[in-house]
């Protein structure tokens, strides 16, 4: 396996880009820390405020909903001191419909705007084929090749990951949509374990998401779910920006 950042040398600003707000915290939670405990910044975009996460019955507006998840988010990237986020407001689940190209002309601005050295997203599969995650991929791909200013990073879970919670996750129903594609660990460019501190940390960022992830850690048991936390997989995309 090998890293082109080890994890003692992260990058100094960091630009993730994602489709619903919690996708930063579990997929990037201990990359922000480290960035931001080394002395960078980092700015998160969510494309969508994550409205539709919720019970059909839940007797809430969409708007109460919306604003949830925005302070959700606020209140999780918080424990990083991360203050840098903006929200596009695309309805949940509506990204593949929306008009793509005031998105990336969004997505292009913020790009230009942060000169970040990495930004980090989806890989084309959206880890669980969600269509918001896919067309997240898509589009922060697109914007990051027209500035054509750092690296892309791709969140991705591993095999041998998959393979140690398959159980679990059949057990549970965890995914909303498809098993995870999982990544060869020689396919991985940083893998990070993270410290009893760094998942402390990343624990109180996943609680501030408190109506996605409570569930969930109650399903599982707080023990395992500190265990299924910690550890964040990132790959490079090949030149054509596709899996293999």
């Amino acid at each position: 396996m090998t890293s082109i950042h080890t994890p003692t040398d992260p990058p100094r600003r960091l630009l993730g880009l994602w489709a619903h707000p919690d996708d930063e915290s579990y997929l990037s939670a201990g990359l922000m820390d480290r960035v931001v405990r080394a002395g960078g910044q980092v700015t998160v975009v969510t494309l969508t405020d994550g409205e539709a996460g919720f019970p059909e019955d839940d007797p809430r507006s969409a708007e109460e909903l919306r604003r949830l998840r925005r302070s959700e988010l606020r209140a999780a990237l918080g424990v990083y001191g991360v203050d840098d986020v903006r929200f596009l407001g695309i309805p949940d689940g509506g990204l593949s419909t929306a008009p793509e190209p005031p998105l990336v002309d969004a997505l292009e601005a913020v790009v230009r705007e942060v000169r970040p050295d990495v930004v980090v997203t989806f890989g084309p599969d959206g880890i669980t084929g969600h269509d918001d995650h896919t067309t997240t991929s898509r589009l922060a791909g697109e914007a990051w090749r027209r500035v054509g200013h750092g690296e892309l990073w791709h969140a991705a879970k591993t095999d041998g990951w998959l393979a140690r919670w398959r159980e679990l996750h059949d057990r549970l129903g965890v995914w909303m949509t498809e098993e995870p594609t999982g990544v060869r660990e020689d396919e991985i460019a940083l893998l990070l374990d993270l410290a009893p501190a760094e998942i402390e940390r990343k624990r109180a960022a996943l609680a501030a998401h408190g109506s996605q992830s409570d569930i969930v850690a109650a399903a599982m048991g707080e023990a395992t779910y500190r265990r299924w936390i910690d550890q964040e997989t990132f790959r490079l995309p090949l030149a054509a920006g596709v899996l293999r």
